[in-house]
């Protein structure tokens, strides 16, 4: 039986400890926005930015709090119902049942934002929706990963401990200077005062804003230096738009998103095409993306085979780093001064799966979208996918991962999108060494020729690396060839940690040391004059560098290399600093090469033709590219941001007033959007 002895005025002391405990979570995020601005980036490098800085701060007190307030909404509401009964022991103990409710709560906002800072080292980004890959990807793989990176044990013993702190803590300010005191005789005129006092006051700090529209995560756009405005934003809200997002998948209509109607979708291939609308079929518009290869006399008499490889990580930024002390690219270098090298090229996606699917689909990436192979997408069959026109040309056709054949359900998906084989390391000899994901690169590329030599077909083989992955493992044979020397220049650019970077270092140059040892094995062997290879990455190398948005090209690029025997290339110079291209040109140019006189669908363009120059490149994260203009589109508010190539710095964008080429990038991206939508809608059974 509890005894009160003091006669003070419970209520109000009550209200006193619960601010002065939000108080101090409140403080807690500021804290952790203070280590995170100066452990991911530099005093001098935001210097110039003071001002925007201090805004991001003050801003970031309004989202933390609003998540605090949210919070405290089930407890005002409770306080108010409980002091209005007036019940002693009714009313102690909802204010014990308080130390499990904050300590669940709090304790979930502290470890959400330790998980926020850990996977900002990597995607250089709060947490996002690439948060669910967790859960789609290679599981047991990726857990591997952590337990390789990470002390595990530590850092569960560190999240068991927040919970204990947050108990005790909230134990002691909440119950030891509450419980014990009588609840003092209010009238009820100002109860009714204080609870709607209380109410009002929650809800506008939980709304965050005095505006039309609450506090979101657009808001965070405060600064033209987008670290900043990371700075402002914390990832819990970030969290809760991927979720947002994700919750929204099954009913977003991407054609009416995008301005277009399913009745009359000739417009939007009229947009993309640039064309006359009335050159557009009504009932069939999608013919309008069928083209024709040239009859060649050369491909007709080599029949080459092709060699599609998309690489793990294997961004074009590191590439500008490249030198004799610090040698990434190893024997790929002599083969890329060789042969075709596309620097401006971005990826379809910044995960694996996503930019993979693209390639191979021969349409954008939806952005926002579940991958098309965990999705009810995923056992169709289709008409215009990349392995198509080869099948339809008497080719075998080949899907190769270095890891599970199982992941993201590939073994189902990629049979339904032209492919006649599926194979995954367990198909691959034991002996092959492995790491987490699976067999490292110089066996896969082992494995490449062993699929040639098989029979004499004309073969087309699509294949996903996985070394250049964390935890960023080498083969216990790999001695490094050349030196990886960190001068201060790299070193100043670095804003990971410097530790897990050399090992990224490592792994890169491993990687392209040995898809150059692969050209150069198959450049001297039969196939050199009867195969052609291209090479790409599946998205840029994370966790090493931070991007400001002049160099939004250097966040996402990706390179596009091509190897095209001599007998097979073009008769004319091309001039590949003056082409941008994506992941959805790469089949397009291939079929061009590799070809004569088939019929192939596509939405990219042959970056070997007179028409390159001109072209369009965009990704599903709406970034917008010609060789002259850039554009940044948000898919979720429909906001634009104009730039122009810097004359100054080529690889980096300024801004710029809208032109109508800008307009143009637009329409032409959400037209895409649509296309691709419409054409995942009406899947394969529709045109024979």
């Amino acid at each position: 039986m509890v005894v009160y002895v003091y006669r003070e005025k419970m209520i109000k002391r009550f209200i006193k400890r619960i601010i002065t405990l939000n108080i101090i979570f409140a403080l807690i995020m500021t804290i952790y926005r203070i280590i995170f601005t100066f452990y991911y980036s530099d005093w001098a490098s935001l210097s110039q930015y003071s001002g925007d800085l201090i805004q991001a701060f003050i801003l970031g007190v309004r989202y933390d709090c609003a998540i605090l307030a949210y919070i405290n909404s089930l407890v005002t509401l409770f306080f108010i119902i409980f002091w209005f009964i007036g019940k002693q022991k009714l009313f102690v103990k909802f204010v014990k049942s308080l130390k499990y409710y904050y300590t669940i709560f709090f304790g979930a906002i502290v470890t959400l934002l330790c998980i926020d800072f850990g996977f900002y080292s990597y995607f250089q980004n709060h947490m996002n929706i690439l948060m669910f890959g967790v859960f789609e990807d290679d599981t047991q793989a990726l857990f591997s990963t952590i337990v390789e990176n990470y002390p595990v044990v530590w850092v569960g013993i560190g999240f068991i401990l927040i919970f204990v702190v947050v108990y005790f803590l909230t134990k002691l300010l909440v119950e030891r200077k509450v419980i014990g005191y009588y609840i003092e005789k209010t009238k009820i005129y100002i109860k009714v005062i204080v609870a709607l006092i209380l109410l009002t006051v929650n809800f506008i700090i939980a709304r965050g804003s005095f505006g039309l529209f609450p506090l979101g995560v657009d808001d965070a756009e405060i600064s033209t230096n987008t670290f900043i405005n990371k700075v402002a934003i914390n990832g819990i809200y970030t969290l809760q738009a991927a979720i947002e997002a994700r919750s929204k998948e099954k009913d977003r209509d991407y054609i009416k998103q995008m301005g277009y109607s399913k009745d009359n979708m000739a417009k939007a291939f009229s947009d993309f095409l640039n064309t006359d609308i009335n050159s557009i079929d009504k009932t069939k518009p999608e013919t309008s993306l069928m083209k024709t290869t040239k009859y060649n006399k050369n491909i007709e008499e080599t029949k080459p085979n092709v060699v599609f490889i998309m690489m793990e990580a294997l961004g074009t930024d590191l590439m500008h780093y490249n030198s004799e002390s610090f040698n990434v690219l190893g024997e790929f270098k002599k083969h890329i001064d060789e042969d075709f090298m596309f620097y401006r090229f971005l990826p379809a996606n910044m995960g694996t799966i996503g930019s993979l699917e693209s390639a191979i689909t021969n349409i954008a990436r939806l952005p926002l979208s579940q991958f098309l192979c965990q999705s009810k997408y995923a056992y169709n069959k289709y008409f215009y996918t990349g392995p198509m026109p080869y099948k339809n040309s008497g080719y075998e056709t080949v899907f190769m991962y270095g890891g599970n054949s199982g992941w993201r359900n590939c073994t189902s998906y990629m049979p339904n999108v032209g492919f006649d084989r599926v194979i995954g390391e367990g198909s691959m000899p034991k002996d092959y060494e492995r790491n987490q994901w699976g067999v490292y690169d110089e066996y896969l590329f082992d494995y490449i020729f062993k699929v040639l030599d098989e029979n004499d077909n004309r073969k087309f083989i699509y294949i996903m690396t996985t070394s250049n992955h964390p935890p960023y493992s080498l083969p216990s044979n790999y001695q490094k060839p050349y030196p990886l020397e960190i001068d201060e220049q790299l070193k100043k650019d670095i804003t990971g940690d410097m530790t897990l970077s050399k090992m990224r270092f490592a792994t890169y140059q491993y990687s392209a040391q040995k898809v150059g040892e692969f050209l150069t094995r198959l450049k001297n062997s039969k196939y050199a004059d009867n195969t052609i290879v291209a090479i790409t990455g599946d998205h840029n190398f994370w966790s090493t560098f931070s991007y400001p948005v002049e160099k939004r090209l250097d966040e996402m690029s990706v390179p596009f290399y091509l190897y095209v025997p001599k007998k097979l290339k073009p008769n004319k110079k091309i001039d590949t600093d003056k082409i941008v291209g994506s992941h959805t040109d790469i089949l397009p140019t291939l079929y061009n090469v590799s070809l004569s006189n088939a019929n192939y669908w596509a939405t990219g363009t042959d970056l070997l033709s007179d028409e390159a120059e001109e072209n369009i490149a965009s990704n599903c994260l709406g970034s917008i590219m010609t060789k002259d203009n850039f554009v940044i589109y948000d898919f979720a508010s429909g906001k634009e941001k104009y730039y122009i190539w810097n004359k100054e710095k080529p690889r980096e964008i300024v801004p710029a007033e809208q032109t109508e080429e800008h307009k143009n990038m637009v329409k032409h991206y959400k037209a895409s959007v649509a296309i691709a939508y419409y054409m995942l809608i009406n899947d394969g059974g529709k045109i024979k």
